[in-house]
């Protein structure tokens, strides 16, 4: 079987590697031409482990939209390898001028993780150095890969043209038998330094957007790794600017040779265990003018071809059925001259660009029955009542976080007691303990039982509320507060009295690993009247409710002023008489217990 693969390159010479001929010396190995979905691709990488590195680029041609592709397209991967303790496991690099870390191999477990720690990669910027980050893959990349039968493979995404070599760190690579493949982005990508990383056309993949970088493409690049264990079930051929080579994998280690056809006996045209760094990975490299390597010119299209073949022996002393011979070959097409003019080109205009975020709207209420219950303005001592705290925001976005704070209670007269420290906890479980913040960190919500201060029938909750910004975990150690279990406690007269003093001590919140905004804001609850139970009843009245809602609709549809005057008279007589019906009636049974 003889197939071939054309590109053109920008250099005087550019290589392009073709897979020629496999076969067995007896039968040759049919073509898998099977269709495949999504269920297949599940099947295989279930039965089948990698570790593998994701070379990210971050230069400044990408920008902050567009590296957010990159990063769901990683997430894509995350999900489609089935990473776990034992089976495949990803490690991510992001490169710009200089490579970094972001993610090792064995640093998250599950696919979940992967991509909570995936979306959290801030983007770098800078130059364009990918040579640098296939080295630092090389040298760092594999660090905690597990060896033996896991094989090792790196995918780099790139949107243009490096500016440093790529060829030597990417023969770096695959000499240390790690299969590299290379996506490029948009029509500015060098491709032939896409081919000069991989080594192999097959393993190049081109997409005009980022858009591109989909679930679709990471499932292709899923079953191009995973239909062979991961390895090139097919030979690698190498194709570099002065030698030519194969590479290919076996299911049990490798005890025989690899040789060029006829020159089993030349040494450096013979590779054996001893050469094999893995024992299943094997392959030879050999010079073009070394081993009879033959070499020709082809006028249509102008190159030049370079070809061998290759004899994988497992035998140590005698050839077998089972061997395979390959015949590989490169072309090495001729660029067209170019003509070059010096050019002036000016800088880039600066662009500015700023993200306006509107102010939520915070309020602090207390609620009956429920936190979702209505509004209390009248309690009974004892009364299980729900303070609320909530900041919204406007079309319905999810941009803040709040921290409640610094809250005390007020009689109306100036005495207060604090109730929530400076870091939102709560400092007497009588009075109120930590609040329970939900997962939008935007409501807050706790339950406490009704308390007045002696002989003092109005409550009055203060507390402030200081904003964060979610994105890029900017409210990480500031909402929700880290608190101890409240305990209680007794609020002494000499507390009382230094309430004020204390407050002004405990109001400012203290410097955690992420400051604030510095948007602090003061909420407080509507006074609250704790009353007797008889009272409560006539408040709850629906007559008393109905009084109100009916003199409101009356005055909407009245159009005589003193039909107006009159209806909100008999209102204001009914409130009248209700109120002094229960200042009466306290007064009676407090008269009666005394006589008693």
């Amino acid at each position: 079987m003889n197939c071939r693969r054309r590109f053109g390159w920008s250099g005087i010479l550019g290589a392009v590697c073709l897979v020629i001929s496999l076969g067995h010396l007896s039968q040759a190995i049919p073509i898998d031409n099977g269709l495949i979905d999504s269920e297949l691709i599940k099947e295989c990488v279930t039965n089948n482990t990698v570790d593998l590195v994701l070379i990210l680029d971050g230069s400044g041609s990408i920008g902050d939209e567009t590296f957010q592709l990159q990063l769901n397209f990683a997430a894509h991967l995350a999900r489609r390898l089935n990473v776990s303790t034992s089976t495949s496991h990803l490690a991510i690099i992001q490169y710009a001028e200089t490579p970094q870390l972001e993610i090792s191999l064995n640093q998250y477990t599950t696919s979940s993780q992967l991509e909570w720690a995936i979306q959290r990669i801030k983007f770098q910027s800078g130059a364009t150095n990918t040579g640098q980050a296939l080295q630092f893959a090389h040298d760092s990349g594999f660090q905690g890969a597990r060896g033996g039968t896991v094989p090792r493979v790196v995918i780099v995404v790139t949107d243009g043209q490096s500016q440093d070599n790529v060829a030597e760190a990417a023969q770096r690579l695959r000499d240390a038998h790690v299969m590299v493949y290379a996506i490029g982005v948009t029509n500015l990508v060098n491709v032939h330094q896409l081919h000069q990383m991989t080594g192999n056309a097959l393993r190049v993949f081109t997409v005009e957007t980022f858009e591109e970088l989909d679930k679709s493409l990471a499932e292709s690049l899923t079953w191009d790794m995973c239909k062979t264990e991961f390895r090139p079930g097919t030979p690698d051929i190498i194709c570099a600017p002065d030698r030519i080579g194969v590479r290919a994998s076996t299911k049990k280690p490798f005890d025989g040779y690899v040789f060029v056809m006829d020159h089993f006996h030349d040494e450096e045209c013979r590779a054996g265990p001893e050469q094999f760094p893995d024992p299943k990975s094997i392959g030879i490299t050999v010079p073009f003018n070394n081993c009879n390597v033959h070499r020709y010119r082809s006028l249509e299209p102008r190159g030049i071809f370079v070809e061998m073949t290759v004899v994988f022996m497992f035998h140590s002393l005698f050839m077998t059925k089972v061997d395979q011979t390959v015949k590989i070959q490169c072309f090495y097409m001729e660029a067209e001259k170019t003509v070059t003019v010096p050019l002036e080109v000016s800088m880039i205009t600066t662009q500015f660009r700023e993200k306006m975020y509107e102010m939520p709207r915070c309020e602090y209420t207390l609620r009956k029955d429920h936190p979702n219950g209505p509004i209390v303005q009248y309690a009974t001592l004892g009364q299980s009542v729900f303070h609320r705290w909530e900041c919204i925001e406007q079309n319905n976005q999810d941009t803040f976080g709040m921290l409640v704070h610094s809250c005390y209670v007020d009689n109306g007269f100036g005495d207060r007691v604090d109730i929530l420290d400076n870091k939102g906890c709560g400092l007497d479980a009588v009075l109120l303990s930590t609040p329970e913040y939900d997962d939008t960190l935007r409501l807050a919500t706790k339950a406490y039982h009704v308390f007045k201060y002696a002989d003092r029938p109005v409550l009055q909750f203060q507390c402030q509320v200081t904003l964060c910004l979610k994105f890029d975990g900017g409210c990480d150690g500031i909402t929700p507060p880290d608190c101890p279990e409240t305990q209680a406690h007794h609020t002494h007269h000499a507390q009382l009295q230094h309430g004020l003093k204390r407050l002004r001590k405990t109001r400012t919140v203290p410097t955690r690993r992420n400051e604030p905004l510095g948007n602090t804001l003061d909420v407080f609850t509507k006074p609250i009247m704790i009353v007797d139970e008889q009272f409560s009843e006539i408040t709850e009245c629906a007559i008393f409710n109905n009084v109100s809602s009916s003199v409101a609709t009356e005055a909407q549809n009245l159009t005589n002023p003193i039909i107006l005057l009159a209806a909100l008279a008999a209102f204001n007589l009914i409130c009248a008489c209700g109120t002094a019906f229960f200042w009466l009636s306290r007064r009676f049974h407090g008269t009666v217990r005394i006589k008693e």
